[in-house]
């Protein structure tokens, strides 16, 4: 049997207030990481700008050490300073050599900035686990103002995007940028491109992950993406597990009285907060184009942000249909993790329309894991899913054509036959979904991977070409 390690996780944020897909899944690795023997410490932040700067605090979560730290970028004068936080990385060089910690794995590098990653690894073994895409772009999703996604080439709207969220610091980033290529080329050295924020950004991140002993993405999808946008260090795949509150297939144990009747509207749930790359206007909207408003009512799960990155327009229109179709459209408000399973009781099909490159997708995995059927579309991760029995599949970059789809969906496809099993409590087989006890498994085999192939470094730099000096 492999000894106990000290795992310290490092992640954004800790506590029943933070309801994210990350959050959870962090909260259920940290446990079941605990369940099978290891000693867990957590590093998280709190944002709310409450507190005196970098003050932590600590706490005890069920044998877990909780450490918190205050802050929340409110000291960036440019894009750099979001990758780099000083105070940060001391901070957590003194969490790691108070604990004596074996290893540590950052779940989410926000706040801490990308460059922990180095600066630790001089300490102690580290792991980054990318769960969105804040290596490659600092508001994390590849998604552009225009409501697109960002290609690996489309470095205008990489600006575009940091200009309308940061001003302050793009404006002195690009500045910089631009001093520096102009002494560059007074300086009589060789003319070339200067390198726009994002090659910048991403060229940054992808050596500091150089220092990591292990990168792992929780999809093949989002995998590829970070390679295609430059990231080069090698990327395994540990899929995520499910931290369910509630027992698989509860669909069959639902009370037989609670079935509306056939008659009433499909009742679809979309979860999340409400943003313009999950998709949620869109999805509306396409109902709103075809009959099947009249067949269907749509409940929106999860806060409603006055803008999106200093974008008020999506927001907007979403609030507006709600306000014009109240019997089709109904904004719901937040949740907590423990309501879902009366939501997905009060709910016959869940939908995922997600625009932008999902890393995993929680939501749909755990409405298949109650038993209900799922509309997603094939956004990354996501498209891990297709062709399992009880997903319906709209193409993200053809949001023109999901009302059609939709509608033959409904009329001649498998929505509707979904709908009526669900009715009956005959829920889908989620046999292939994953638990979370399961990924911390393998998370735990590739720490003890990862601590035996630096003991073997070390030794090896000790003893020069592996022999005794004479």
């Amino acid at each position: 049997m492999r000894r106990s390690l000290k795992i310290g996780l490092v992640s954004f944020a800790w506590g029943d207030e933070h309801r994210g897909g990350l959050e959870t899944h962090v909260h259920g690795i940290a446990h079941d990481l605990r369940a099978i023997g290891h000693q867990v410490f957590v590093h998280c932040v709190n944002t709310t700008g409450s507190g005196e700067r970098f003050a932590t605090r600590g706490w005890m979560d069920n044998g877990i050490q909780i450490q918190e730290m205050n802050y929340c970028y409110e000291d960036t004068k440019c894009l750099m300073d979001f990758q780099r936080v000083p105070q940060a990385e001391v901070i957590l060089e003194h969490w790691v050599n108070h604990h004596q910690l074996d290893l540590l794995d950052f779940h989410h590098n926000l706040f801490f900035g990308i460059r922990a990653i180095a600066t630790l690894s001089k300490s102690l073994p580290c792991v980054a686990t990318l769960h969105d895409y804040w290596t490659l772009d600092p508001r994390g999703q590849l998604f552009s103002n225009q409501n697109t996604i960002i290609d690996p080439t489309d470095h205008e709207s990489w600006e575009q995007n940091a200009l309308q969220t940061w001003p302050y610091q793009t404006a002195k980033s690009l500045e910089s940028s631009e001093y520096y290529q102009s002494h560059h080329n007074h300086s009589n050295l060789r003319s070339s491109r200067p390198l726009s924020l994002k090659t910048a950004w991403t060229q940054y991140s992808d050596h500091c992950l150089k220092h990591a002993a292990a990168v792992i993405s929780p999809s093949r999808q989002a995998a590829h993406i970070h390679q295609l946008h430059g990231i080069t260090s090698p990327i395994q795949t540990i899929e995520n597990g499910l931290n369910l509150v509630f027992s698989r297939e509860s669909l069959s144990r639902e009370k037989q009285s609670s079935a509306p009747a056939t008659h009433n509207k499909i009742r679809i749930a979309i979860l999340g907060t409400i943003a313009p790359h999950k998709g949620q206007l869109l999805f509306c909207q396409a109902c709103l184009q075809s009959d099947l408003h009249n067949i269907v009512a749509i409940q929106l799960h999860g806060p409603c942000p006055t803008s999106y990155h200093g974008n008020q327009s999506s927001q907007l229109a979403i609030k507006h249909i709600s306000q014009d179709h109240p019997d089709v459209v109904t904004l719901q408000g937040p949740y907590d993790r423990a309501d879902l399973p009366f939501i997905f009781s009060q709910t016959d099909l869940v939908a995922m329309p997600s625009l932008w490159h999902e890393v995993y997708g929680f939501v749909a995995r755990e409405a298949l894991a109650y038993g209900l059927p799922i509309i997603t579309t094939n956004a990354g991760g996501l498209s891990a899913l297709e062709g399992q029995e009880g997903v319906f599949t709209l193409p993200m970059m053809e949001p023109n054509r999901w009302s059609d789809i939709l509608s033959l969906g409904f009329s001649e496809g498998p929505l509707y036959r979904w709908v009526y099993r669900r009715r009956q409590h005959r829920p889908v087989p989620s046999d292939h979904l994953r638990d979370v006890e399961a990924c911390a498994s393998d998370l735990s085999r590739i720490y003890h991977s990862v601590i035996e192939t630096s003991s073997h470094q070390s030794t090896q730099t000790a003893i020069p070409n592996g022999r005794p000096s004479t």
